[in-house]
């Protein structure tokens, strides 16, 4: 088989499983069927041998997380099972201790799904939530924050502690680890493929956990295993193998000294080229997140014409995308060439050899994620599509049947039953494709 890297690769902008870097597929691919000459796969090897195979790649994972991060002595690192969302009850479990409740922060999806999980096992306080501030969302100062004295966690504030999901995050950026008292990232993302989650934990924490914390979940449990962590159960080897290859190729890429600041301006100049043309769309592309809380790795927007869409979501994974009333008429008239069409926008990316870039269901329009395995060539071809999708500034959004009876616009804005009442001979499903359309400029 070909290196991947001599392959024909699509550009994966998926928010998980992430793309990894073809090196690193190359590495993984190589030492997969015959590990270290001896004739076995990684995958076949016990986790008991003590120094074996299976245990050097866990400790080599470990001691580059602790040299990249910065991760200081007392602290532990570990690696679970259950991704996020076994840490959604794993952070109630080990650290509440003789609490009762805990305060959390209100930033959207995944923080209410945390705080659903940690109200099986105390009571949750939000004690600061997204707000709508001229007409950008942001996050409150923390003078503003309701905490409770009587939270087992929450702001580092006195004897308070502060614990975050870095799962979209970690690795994108230095982190002052000293100032957490647990922080957890799910794989998927900037660190390997799905199957395990780091917990970066204070030592002076593990006898927090309640006395029914399943021992998968139990952070002691994890931490204090030997001859090294994390061998409480068997442990996902292979995606630990996997994410020390992203970590090892993390330090040969930007450099085994300050390697997280190098990365964090190939992220920032990144995600900066992204943001200009959606600001400077002129409404046609809308994120309505604060600049100061915007996220460098994952970066969502709406059309403009759909800002007013509320949409519906069962809160299932699986879901996808739905489109709005709006979009499915416009793919029933066949207007897969309007630039503000959802599923044109896909279809066109999908023939750019683009994936993964439909919005969260919860939200739909577009997500863009920039995580360390895509090329800069794929933000590239990205910021090329954009820019071609954007409609000109003095454009509009219409392209204009020459019949003159219906405009795609209308087509696009009100329903098709409408229209059909107004112009009972017209047919507007057609519209698109029957009639010669002159389009307007595009940048």
């Amino acid at each position: 088989m070909a290196p991947v890297q001599e392959r024909s690769r699509c550009f994966n902008f998926s928010a998980g499983p992430a793309m990894l870097p073809d090196l690193v597929l190359d590495k993984i691919v190589g030492e997969l069927g015959d590990y270290d000459g001896l004739g076995m796969s990684i995958l076949e090897m016990g986790h008991r041998d003590a120094g074996g195979p299976v245990q050097e790649v866990l400790q080599e994972a470990t001691d580059c997380v602790r040299h990249i991060l910065g991760v200081p002595s007392n602290y532990a690192v570990i690696w679970q099972q259950g991704g996020a969302h076994g840490q959604f009850a794993a952070v109630p479990l080990n650290l509440l201790r003789d609490k009762t409740q805990a305060d959390y922060v209100d930033t959207g999806v995944w923080s209410r799904r945390a705080m659903n999980e940690a109200r099986k096992f105390c009571t949750v306080r939000v004690c600061a939530e997204l707000r709508e501030e001229g007409g950008r969302l942001e996050v409150p100062p923390v003078s503003e924050w309701n905490l409770s004295d009587e939270s087992a966690y929450d702001l580092d504030l006195g004897d308070r502690l502060l614990v975050a999901d870095f799962t979209s995050t970690l690795l994108s950026r230095p982190v002052n680890i000293s100032r957490y008292a647990a922080l957890y990232c799910s794989a998927g993302k900037n660190l390997g493929p799905a199957g395990v989650c780091l917990v970066v934990v204070r030592r002076d924490l593990l006898d927090f956990a309640l006395p029914q914390t399943p021992m998968v979940l139990h952070w002691k449990a994890a931490a204090e295993t030997s001859p090294i962590p994390s061998l409480a159960n068997t442990p996902p080897v292979f995606s630990i193998f996997a994410c020390g290859h992203v970590l090892k190729g993390l330090r040969r890429s930007f450099g085994d000294v300050g390697t997280l600041d190098n990365v964090k301006r190939r992220t920032q100049r990144r995600a900066s080229a992204v943001y200009k043309i959606i600001d400077e769309s002129n409404g046609f592309y809308i994120n309505k997140v604060a600049s100061a809380v915007r996220s460098q790795t994952t970066i969502c927007f709406t059309f403009g014409r759909d800002a007013t869409v509320q949409r519906q979501w069962t809160g299932s994974i699986t879901d996808t995308v739905k489109p709005t009333d709006l979009e499915e008429v416009c793919f029933e008239a066949h207007c897969l060439d309007i630039a503000a069409d959802l599923r044109g926008f896909m279809r066109e990316a999908k023939q750019r050899r683009m994936n993964g870039l439909a919005g969260h269901p919860a939200f739909g329009g577009i997500r863009i994620c920039l995580y360390n395995g895509l090329p800069d060539e794929a933000v590239d071809e990205v910021l090329r599509l954009l820019r071609d999708f954007a409609v000109a500034e003095s454009g509009g959004l219409e392209k204009i049947c020459n019949c003159k009876v219906i405009t795609c616009l209308d087509t696009c804005s009100r329903s098709i039953k409408a229209i059909k009442e107004e112009h009972p001979t017209a047919s507007p499903t057609r519209s698109c494709l029957e009639h010669n359309l002159r389009p307007m400029p595009v940048l």
